[in-house]
């Protein structure tokens, strides 16, 4: 018998914590549901602790470690269900998270085949909820509805219009597979991109009501000390700037591949070309600080091509005319930030 809902489960060495999230699983007011747990590659007791906590209450995969993109895809091609939930395997669901998202999936229905949830944070002193936090970018004025701009949200991840986490996140099977799944090139924008696929191909719904609890310790810990997956924090040599260069890195990556899909919206095409400007602007810091003028250059022109603004254009005839001075500025810069941060 297909089960109503599969919730994927990605883990990698948890196995302190990944049965509180299959617990809330278990414990939803919807009954027809598989816990599908891809463990990628863990060394620490995660079959053991597993095997003994549940046996066959749960689907259990294992596979070598391929990183969390590669455990998600593993997952959807697992999932025997109608529709299909992901869940981060620190983070937890409230009890009647499925019900309140499948009563208003159906309530939109046809035009909406995917929904997400408020989501609150735990080990962490903010107070506000994600979807609070997002309001000057998109405000949700109902208890449920349907986000019309999702597909601009998504372009703009990390910020104040981030409005979609994994752990709240349901779409139906089909959607999902034609979407094709998270790309695991991507390191840093993996779940967004994922999930601006899946706009493409369905309307967005949304509960607002924190349903889920959103693990928000320290990032190197929820990373296993890594700042990002595949930077390690504690890597001889490694400093913010390679750090910050790893994530506009993986950020062209992404915001290239958006501008190659097919149906995307005039204005939501000419945000991502803004917001790639802005990770090439990005770069040529990065390379002035390191005295790679040559590269600071390219970066800068990229960036002017892509977003003619006074501030970049400046800071492209500075690359030509003295990168040296560039390069202090921006130095400069970063350090009274910084220093503001730490008041």
């Amino acid at each position: 018998m297909t089960p109503k809902v599969s919730a994927v489960i990605p883990t990698y060495n948890r196995a302190d914590k990944v049965r509180a999230s299959i617990d809330s699983v278990l414990a939803q007011t919807v009954s027809d549901v598989e816990v599908v747990v891809v463990d990628d590659g863990s060394t620490d007791s995660t079959a053991r602790v597993l095997r003994e906590a549940y046996g066959d209450r749960i689907r259990y995969c294992y596979q070598k470690n391929q990183g969390v993109s590669a455990a998600r895809n593993r997952g959807i091609a697992e999932a025997k269900g109608e529709w299909i939930a992901f869940l981060d395997s620190d983070d937890h669901w409230v009890n009647n998270k499925l019900e309140w998202q499948l009563k208003t999936l159906e309530q939109f229905a046809p035009g909406c085949a995917a929904c997400y949830t408020d989501v609150a944070f735990y080990n962490h002193s903010e107070t506000r909820t994600m979807l609070q936090l997002a309001e000057q970018s998109y405000r949700h004025d109902a208890q449920s509805g349907v986000n019309t701009e999702v597909l601009r949200l998504l372009v703009t991840p990390g910020g104040p219009g981030m409005v979609l986490c994994p752990s709240s996140f349901m779409a139906r099977a089909d959607i999902i597979r034609r979407a094709g799944g998270v790309n695991p090139r991507l390191r840093y924008q993996q779940d967004t991109e994922f999930m601006f696929r899946v706009a493409l191909l369905t309307g967005f719904c949304y509960v607002n009501i924190p349903l889920v609890w959103f693990d928000r310790s320290p990032v190197e810990v929820r990373h296993m000390d890594q700042l990002v997956p595949g930077v390690p924090r504690t890597t001889a040599g490694v400093n913010a700037w390679d750090r910050l260069e790893f994530i506009l890195q993986d950020s062209e990556v992404w915001l290239n591949g958006l501008l190659q899909l097919k149906d995307v919206p005039g204005p939501v095409q000419s945000l991502i070309r803004e917001q790639l400007g802005s990770v090439h602007s990005g770069l040529a810091n990065c390379y002035l600080v390191r005295g790679k003028y040559g590269k600071a250059r390219a970066a800068a022109y990229r960036a002017v091509r892509l977003n003619m603004t006074r501030n970049f254009a400046a800071k492209f005839l500075m690359t030509w005319i003295s990168p040296g001075l560039a390069a202090r500025t921006v130095r400069q810069r970063e350090s009274k930030r910084d220093a503001e941060f730490s008041v």
